[in-house]
């Protein structure tokens, strides 16, 4: 049970206050209080999860970023973590996910035809292979690639014996340099690029090793929700106040006081105030430094490269009550795009034009196709925030006519796109509601509204990220930000983050333990 605002008592000291509730914060949270400390979740909004967030509109459910997962078969990475913490069993895993279409969970539709994804690595390579019948050898080459790099990260693989090290040079290695070696095929070049739409870093920039574990992940134990992503967030926070820690929402940090390079007290809008002998900040960077602004501890250099990080492309997002259509099946996720051409995927255009891609899911996943039963659809799209700035001091929910009729131009022109490949789909929508990176402001605090936080380049990860450690003795940091995007990337942060508090290895021995057994 969550609590609000004038809820909480003043306690003399936490053993961690993380900021933010996330799944990052949320898996921290989860990993330090099975370690028996006491532990407490600050969160702005009125219920946790973050992303992980589910709204209704029409009397449907729709997910605003925990659309689909990976690595959740029994003894794959995810799968573990959320038994680790206590927030899943086979019973309520089966309550929670449900698996996606083993023979295609992906489908990737260009103009001059589809492409699928299967599960399982034999499968998609014998797939690939038949559309691509003098490309066999690249294929095969392209996964062998992903399983060998995989392999060296120790937080994915748990294995506690493993240099961290390994892990750096596929980090550094361009995703477009390794394709280009492999194929000079524009169009299977465009499928192996097909994920980087799903984050919004280009090809080029993509760090291997990242676009790595995201491709195994999903090819290994692709899985939607069945019970929503707040019913998620719901276990983790009863995990972890079944161990005797706290979340409270409606309390938005404002301010880490600091005295001797120390984090001396929590400070939240509403008044309450909080002490720590650690402390986890699963925000934006920016964010973070905002919270420390008079602070001297880092360095101007540091300051401006956090000041003027790169943000990740926005998401512009139609949820739509539809009819549903023969083509579309909901246990399959669709990727509509623009140009099958490698050069153009990325070239993000104008508000006035048809966006490179639009990913379509649902979050009824076991609704039935001709069933009379209307049908939840999500179509998000990339977008500039830039495009948004007109509007970005007006109030959320006030907002002038000319915001509203500037959305309504940008759903034509992604329902146009989908319409090229599922025109009932588009003619079956009986109602629809937008979303801008506006609205990920109001709900999420991200810095220019982006889904996944920073652009992830090369530059970005690896021995080039920014956290967990900070020049702040007690601040540890978390999330996306700090390591890959994405929900599973996320909650492999809040395990590496917390590890700093009660040891590495002993964590990893213990997943390692759980994944063999």
């Amino acid at each position: 049970m969550t609590l609000g605002p004038g809820s909480e008592t003043q306690t003399d000291m936490y053993d961690v206050i993380l900021i933010g509730s996330g799944i990052s914060a949320l898996t921290s949270a989860a990993l330090l209080a099975k370690k028996g400390k006491s532990v407490l979740v600050l969160e702005q909004y009125s219920k946790p999860g973050g992303y992980m967030h589910s709204f209704r509109r029409f009397g449907l459910t729709y997910d605003s970023g925990a659309h689909y997962f990976g690595s959740l078969d029994k003894g794959q990475p995810f799968r573990i973590l959320l038994e680790y913490l206590d927030v899943l069993n086979d019973e309520s895993f089966a309550e929670t996910f449900l698996e996606l279409d083993p023979k295609a969970f992906d489908v990737f539709k260009f103009p001059d035809g589809d492409v699928s994804f299967a599960r399982g690595y034999d499968n998609v390579i014998s797939e690939l292979s038949t559309l691509f019948p003098n490309e066999r050898a690249a294929i095969r080459t392209y996964f062998e690639k992903i399983q060998k790099i995989v392999a060296v990260f120790p937080t994915y693989t748990f294995d506690d014996e493993m240099d961290p090290e390994r892990a750096m040079i596929p980090l550094e290695t361009p995703l477009k340099a390794f394709v280009e070696k492999l194929t000079s095929n524009a169009k299977l070049q465009s499928v192996f690029y097909a994920y980087c739409n799903l984050h919004g870093v280009n090809p080029e920039d993509t760090p291997l090793g990242f676009h790595a574990i995201v491709t195994d992940s999903l090819i290994q134990g692709p899985y939607g929700m069945l019970d929503s992503g707040d019913g998620l967030a719901r276990r983790f926070v009863k995990s972890i106040e079944a161990k005797g820690g706290k979340v409270l929402t409606k309390h938005k940090v404002t301010e880490l006081k600091l005295r001797d390079r120390q984090i001396t007290e929590v400070v939240c809008e509403n008044g309450a105030r909080f002490k720590g002998e650690w402390i986890i900040s699963t925000a934006h960077p920016k964010v973070t430094m905002r919270l420390l602004e008079h602070t001297r501890d880092f360095t101007p250099a540091f300051r401006d490269r956090v000041t003027n990080l790169k943000e990740s492309p926005p998401i512009f997002g139609v949820y739509a009550k539809t009819a549903g259509s023969a083509l579309l099946q909901p246990k399959r996720n669709y990727y509509y795009f623009k140009s099958s051409d490698p050069k153009a995927m990325f070239q993000m255009g104008r508000p006035n034009e048809e966006p490179t891609v639009v990913f379509a899911s649902t979050a009824k996943r076991d609704w039935t196709p001709g069933s009379e039963t209307p049908l939840p659809v999500s179509l998000l799209s990339p977008c500039e925030y830039d495009w948004f700035k007109p509007w970005q001091d007006e109030r959320y929910g006030k907002r002038s006519d000319a915001y509203n009729e500037f959305k309504a131009g940008l759903a034509k022109q992604s329902l146009a796109l989908v319409a090229r490949y599922d025109k009932e789909l588009v003619d079956g929508i009986q109602a629809e509601v937008t979303s801008s990176p506006l609205t990920n402001l109001h709900y999420n605090g991200s810095e220019e509204g982006t889904a996944y936080g920073i652009y992830h380049s090369i530059q970005n990860t690896g021995g080039r990220a920014l956290g967990p450690r900070t020049k702040i003795s007690n601040l540890l940091l978390a999330g996306q930000n700090y390591l890959f995007p994405g929900l599973l990337g996320a909650a492999i942060s809040g395990l590496r983050t917390s590890a700093h508090i009660v040891g590495m290895k002993p964590v990893l021995k213990e997943l390692k333990e759980m994944r063999f057994k």
